[in-house]
This record gives C-alpha cells, structure tokens and sequence, in this order.
C-alpha cells in the first residue's frame, strides 16, 4: 500500500469526535448512528423516543462504542438547547450534527387536503427541527476543527411529490438551509451538505400506507414503484445512505460543501 493510499485512510478515521443525530433510534437514523460509531466517533442519539435512543446507545455500547441517548423532540427549542448543552458538558462539544429526525405528511392531493396543523407540525420538525440544532450547535460546531453538518432530505425535495406536499416543501427548504448555512459557515471551514434518500422500506414508507397517504395497493408494490422510477432498477437502503453521511463526515470531505447528494439510484437524473 502507497503512502497516499495509508493517509486517506487516517483521514477516514472520525476517533475522538463527537457526534449528533437526530431521529437516531430507527430507521435511517439508526444505520447512520451505527455508521459513525464504526468510524470512531462518540455519538448522541437524540430522539423523541427515550426508549428508544437509550436501546440504540445500548446496542452502541454493545459493538464497543461511545454512546448516549437522550429524549428531544426536535420543534421545542428549549429540549434540544439542553440536548446540546447536556453532550457538550460530557464530552466537551460538537464536530458533526446530522439531523434526521422527519415525519411524513398527511394525503394532501389536491393540497387542500392537507390541514394548516398539518403543515405546520410538518415543517416544525423537518425543517425547524434541523434550524434549532444548528443554531443550539453553531458554537461547538465552529470551536471543531473539522465541523459538519448534514441534513437529511429526501428526493421529494428535488422533485415534486403532490400527493405529499408538505413533506416535499419541507424537504425542499431543508435543502435550502443547508445551501444558506454552507455558505454561512465557509470561512470557519464548517461544510453543511443535504443527503436525499431516495427508495428504502423504512418505518416511514408503511406509515405512509397507513394514513392513506398512498394507497395500500401501492404500499405493496414498492419492488413495481422502485422498476419504475430508479433508473438502476434496485432499491436503496438504510446502509447506503449512512455510507455517504459517513463520508461527508471525515476528513476526506473537506472541501465538499453546499451540494444536494442523492442517494437514490439514478432517481433524480
């Protein structure tokens, strides 16, 4: 092996970093805490779920890894400002948040459908959810010599999706969030990108069935939609999208700032 071949592989190594991630006890959340618990790093699991988040650090701590689960609920400024605050004191701050916690929305084709509680419990987690982290974690974030911050959208962000609007509008300004705060925080070399999963059976695709935001036919034909709609003819899964935020985390990814990478087989060409 090259000299070159041995550095790369130093400046994959996330040791004696911490790290943040929102909707961490399941689901894509999970595969991305477990990730970068594989990487090195000591990882908070922030989740609406106490019992959850506390399993998902036990099951960390289990592989030999650093880790802690704390109950937040994202839209209430106050919890995730102690959230913050709480990692902080015990491991002394900040050098990557992902923030993944995200609920689906309710039937909304026509938009109408979709109620004003609706719109708003919608962005106030997935939107605003990833503006009080950023702004609770901004200080230990620029105190970092290698600050990261990448948030979770969704293709529905990039492409339209009538039959869930306030998902895709939330996706979609997540998006441009993570445009605005990447030019923010260039000059303290922090690099904010958005990931967007594209097919994956999650937790969230069958709720999707269950409210009736898709129709239960569909729900069962996810292999039909995936031949339909991804180019490379194969889903995408929890693993896959947890691989790319791995990477954007390290140190190999340091000037890559401000892009919207979809993780979805060809999906959003």
């Amino acid at each position: 092996m090259d000299t070159g071949a041995l550095s790369r592989l130093n400046q994959v190594s996330l040791q004696g970093r911490v790290a943040v991630v929102t909707g961490g006890a399941m689901g894509i959340g999970s595969a991305i805490a477990r990730e970068l618990a594989g990487l090195g790093a000591k990882v908070l699991i922030a989740d609406r779920s106490a019992g959850g988040a506390e399993q998902m650090a036990q099951t960390l701590h289990q592989a030999g890894a650093q880790a802690q689960g704390i109950a937040c609920d994202v839209s209430d400024v106050a919890q995730v400002e102690q959230a913050a605050q709480a990692v902080c004191q015990s491991w002394g701050g900040i050098d990557v948040l992902v923030n993944c916690a995200g609920v689906a929305s309710a039937p909304g084709q026509p938009y109408t459908r979709c109620t004003p509680e609706e719109w708003r419990r919608t962005l106030d987690i997935n939107l605003m959810g990833a503006v009080h982290w950023c702004a609770a974690a901004r200080e230990p974030l620029l105190a970092s010599k290698a600050g990261r911050i990448i948030n979770i959208s969704s293709i529905t962000g990039v492409i339209s999706t009538p039959y869930m609007p306030a998902y895709s509008v939330s996706k979609a300004a997540l998006i441009s969030l993570s445009k605005v705060l990447a030019r923010d925080l260039a000059m303290a070399l922090v690099t904010v990108n958005a990931v967007c999963p594209g097919y994956i059976r999650t937790p969230m695709w069958g709720e999707l069935v269950q409210r009736g935001t898709l129709p239960e036919s569909e729900g069962d034909k996810f292999d039909q939609r995936v031949r339909l709609h991804v180019p490379m003819q194969r889903p995408q899964s929890v693993e896959d999208v947890a691989a790319c935020v791995g990477f954007l985390a390290t140190d190999l990814a340091c000037h890559i700032t401000g892009q919207v990478i979809g993780v979805d087989g060809g999906v959003t060409i």
